[in-house]
This record gives C-alpha cells, structure tokens and sequence, in this order.
C-alpha cells in the first residue's frame, strides 16, 4: 500500500505541474508532464498487478490503463500537430480518436467489472439501469442548461457519455452488491468512477464552448479527478484479485 501511496503523490504533483504549464496553451513540456503522469496509473496497475494472483481482472484493468494513456497522449497533440490551414481539422481528428480510446478503455473497465459480478452473483439490474440512466440524464440536463453547442463533436460526445455512465453504472452495482463489508474496495468502486465522470463532464464543457470553460480552474479540476480514478482502479486490482 505504500506503494500506492508514493505514486499517488507523484502522480498529483505531475498532474498539478502539467495543469500549471498547459494553461492557456499544452506545449511539448506540458506534453511530456502529461504522459509522465499518465505512465504513473500505468505503473500503479502493473505494480498492482504483480502483487496479486494474476487474475483476468487484473490484465482488463492494465488493458483500460493503457487505452488511457494512448488517450491522453491523443488530447495533447496540439504541439505536434504542423500549423497549416488544416490544424483545426486535425485537431479535431485527434480528439475524437483520443475519445475513442477513452471509450474503449471504459468498455474493458465495463468488461472487467461484469466479470466479476458473473464470478459472484451480484449484478442486479434495476440498479445498474438506475444509476445509468441518472448519469445519463444529468448530462443532457446540463448540456441544456449550459445552452451547449456541441457542433461535430455532438455524437461523438453523446456515444462516449453512453459509455462512461454505463462504466459508472457497472463498478458501483458491484460495490453495492459485491463486496458488502469490504468498505474500502466498496469505496473504491463507487469514488473512483464518480471522480472519471466529474472530470470528463470538466473536459466535455471545455470542448463544447471553449470561451467560457476554458480556465485554469477547470483544468485542474478535469485532472485533479481523472488521475486519482485511474489510480482507484488500478489499486482494485491488487484488492480484488488478492
């Protein structure tokens, strides 16, 4: 566990370094902070990993890691990306791809917590629909509150939120009805997918009306939750596959 804990401050006084030097613009420093950091949740799961029996659930959450960090890195490109009349596009292509891989990092979250639930019985369904559907419906809320206009990016957001929220859905119907007494996995399983969505919900605002989300607070709350939910679920490996 200290282990654990050493990276985990690590990992946050890079992520506060990267926040400091991407704001108002990521340049290759700020490039290159981010993927220490991220190679740092990287580390942590396989780190975890080692320490424990060497289950499925560990190599899918690995697996989720690494699709992690090829996103962040694809979030960052802007320094790499040639400045001609087509960057804007480019830009564009990026981040969609990079969400792609969020989303396909969520999907073996998804795969490795279901897993699990077949392992012990404790998928129930009205809850899982419930809070899938209260995340869900929070998003569109907000995006009408907000007045966003998410343009081309509208699909792609809209599928990838889908996603999250069902990511969400999964690891806290497992906490709930999986791990009964173990509070601190429990813990784990119902934080560390709050804190994904409370970042990328930071990161989607930013995307969808620049002017307006793009501050320097923002950016330090998007990453402020994001790495310590990647450090969350890397830490479930070692605790559930003990």
């Amino acid at each position: 566990m200290w282990i654990f804990c050493v990276l985990f401050l690590i990992d946050l006084v890079v992520a506060c370094l990267y926040a400091r030097e991407s704001y108002p613009k990521v340049d290759v420093k700020a490039f290159w902070l981010k993927m220490l950091a991220s190679a740092v949740f990287v580390l942590n799961g396989a780190l975890a990993y080692i320490q424990s029996t060497k289950g499925i659930y560990g190599k899918l959450i690995i697996t989720a890691l690494v699709f992690g960090m090829v996103g962040d890195a694809l979030l960052s490109l802007e320094p790499y990306i040639r400045k001609n009349n087509n960057k804007r596009r480019n830009q564009m292509i990026a981040t969609v791809i990079g969400a792609a891989f969020f989303l396909f990092g969520h999907i073996f979250y998804i795969v490795a917590f279901v897993k699990e639930i077949r392992i012990i019985g404790a998928f129930r369904l009205p809850v899982f629909l419930g809070v899938w559907l209260a995340g869900v419906a929070v998003g569109v809320i907000a995006m009408f509150t907000l007045k966003l206009k998410l343009g081309k990016l509208g699909i792609a957001m809209g599928v990838y939120m889908l996603g999250l929220c069902a990511m969400g859905a999964i690891s806290i119907n497992l906490s709930l009805f999986g791990y009964k007494g173990n509070i601190p996995l429990q813990l784990i399983l119902v934080v560390a997918p709050l804190l994904f969505m409370i970042s990328d919900a930071s990161l989607g605002l930013k995307f969808a009306d620049e002017k307006r989300f793009s501050t320097a607070k923002s950016r330090f709350l998007t990453l402020l939750t994001y790495y310590p939910a990647q450090m969350l679920f890397g830490l479930s490996i070692l605790m559930i596959n003990k």
